[in-house]
């Protein structure tokens, strides 16, 4: 068989045909395709799926390049979270609001004392006796100078007219060698009698003076023993407490009683050591008694201690109150109120709302557009607006620190909780950072001397996210009222 018979046979038996070479010479055989293959649903349809693949894949290719067309490149994850963190400071603040106002801000200190007479002495006698009368009870008023308690004075006048009669003798001795000191002097002229004898005479003389005056201090000293057997008032008031009765027998160690003097009184009380800076001389002060919770009775600190004292590390003070109709009594337990500041038609703001160190302090006010209307949204959690019940707040001072029950300043009470704000928008706008002049500061609130106007609207949440110029969203307002 020929070399073209071959190539004939190849090609009926194949399901294909083969192209050989033209050129003569020795061909090459194609590797034999099992029968198990070439029967395959695959092998039958490779055609088909060559091209649906490379359909596929050229699809998917020019998917990515349209999207890639209209996405761009993809941004990195730092400059995803500079986007994120850009937007979160570009949003509004969230925070509550106090709309600054006028009011009469006080601050006090509250602390409890002791009623003390403005006179206060323990009665006794300086001789030893027994008690012959007492003229006054316990709580009787007397004026200055009234006999309270007697002693029998029956041997004290036995020994004042022993000494009055011998300082009579003496006496009567002393002129009558006066007498013959003069006599003797005129003999001495006429040269009767020596000079020694006119000295002699003088001594005489003298020694009877000496007498006279000796028996003079003892009559003396038995009047004043006279004296001390009576006791008398050192000032009008009464008698606090009586510990004898008549007849007891008494030594100079004797307590007789007390003597006080109510016209004014003092309430004292102990001052701890870190607010002694807060007392001085001059402040008014205003005192509560239990036996009188309707009255107040007003007075000023008239002196304060000058050391700290005792294991309490505490000094005294006391505020003088007038008593005119004795209805204070020493031994009453105070409550006592020392102003230690005082302002009226002042600027109050939250202490929270001032921030900043000393010498350095600001506020950050709200400045809302005049075009509010277009800068407000609807709330959207119930309460969260000034109408809620978080928008109470208190003026008056923390617990003791604010006014005194019933108390009242330009017709209108002080320390009523704050009104609700009308508006149940919620207002947007921006914040500046203004710094401002405390005069005085209390736990709850201070007052301003400079940097503030009436109605201007301060933050007093969420001071950690603002700036100057930073935007926030206003969601709830206080508005002090007096």
């Amino acid at each position: 068989m020929d070399m073209k018979d071959e190539k004939n046979s190849w090609n009926k038996r194949l399901p294909f045909k083969i192209k050989f070479p033209l050129s003569e010479g020795p061909a090459k055989m194609p590797l034999p395709i099992p029968e198990a293959m070439r029967s395959s649903w695959l092998f039958r349809n490779r055609v088909r799926l060559i091209i649906i693949v490379v359909a596929v894949l050229g699809l998917f290719l020019a998917g990515k390049m349209v999207m890639g067309l209209f996405k761009g490149s993809k941004p990195s994850l730092s400059e995803t979270m500079k986007q994120q963190q850009q937007a979160v400071k570009d949003a509004p603040v969230a925070v509550k609001g106090f709309k600054v106002g006028r009011f009469n801000y006080e601050d006090s200190m509250n602390v409890l004392g002791t009623i003390k007479g403005a006179m206060e002495l323990k009665l006794s006698f300086e001789v030893p006796g027994v008690i012959s009368s007492i003229n006054y009870k316990e709580g009787e008023r007397y004026e200055e100078g009234s006999l309270l308690v007697s002693m029998k004075q029956d041997d004290i006048l036995l020994r004042l007219k022993r000494a009055q009669a011998a300082f009579n003798k003496a006496e009567s001795q002393a002129k009558v060698a006066e007498n013959e000191v003069t006599e003797n002097e005129k003999l001495l002229k006429m040269g009767a009698i020596s000079p020694s004898t006119v000295e002699r005479k003088k001594l005489e003389m003298d020694a009877a003076k000496y007498e006279a005056e000796a028996q003079r201090l003892e009559m003396k000293a038995n009047e004043a023993m006279l004296e001390k057997s009576n006791l008398y008032a050192p000032s009008s008031g009464m008698l606090g407490d009586l510990n004898v009765e008549e007849g007891e027998n008494i030594s100079q160690s004797t307590l007789i009683g007390t003597h006080i003097n109510t016209e004014y009184v003092y309430a004292e009380f102990g001052i701890v050591e870190r607010d002694v800076q807060k007392i001085t001389l001059g402040q008014k002060a205003k005192v509560f008694v239990d036996a009188y919770p309707d009255k107040t009775f007003e007075g000023v600190i008239e002196n304060i201690a000058p050391q700290i004292s005792g294991t309490s590390r505490t000094s005294t003070a006391k505020v003088r109150i007038e008593n005119p109709e004795g209805f204070l009594m020493p031994g009453m337990f105070a409550r006592v109120r020392v102003m230690l500041y005082s302002k009226k038609d002042a600027l109050v703001v939250p202490t929270d709302a001032i921030q900043g160190s000393e010498g350095e302090k600001f506020v950050y006010v709200v400045k809302i557009p005049a075009d509010s209307a277009s800068n407000t949204v609807e709330p959207k959690v119930p309460g969260a607006t000034g109408g809620g019940p978080g928008a109470m707040a208190v003026l008056g001072g923390a617990g003791a620190k604010g006014q005194g029950k019933g108390e009242k300043q330009s017709g209108k009470e002080v320390g009523k909780e704050v009104d609700k704000r009308d508006s149940t928008k919620i207002e947007e706008g921006t914040v500046e950072k203004r710094p401002v002049t405390v005069g005085y500061t209390r736990t709850d609130y201070s007052q301003i001397d400079a940097g503030l106007t009436e109605g201007e609207i301060i933050v007093m949440t969420g001071f950690e996210r603002l700036e100057d110029g930073k935007k926030v969203r206003l969601i709830e307002t206080q508005e002090a009222e007096i």
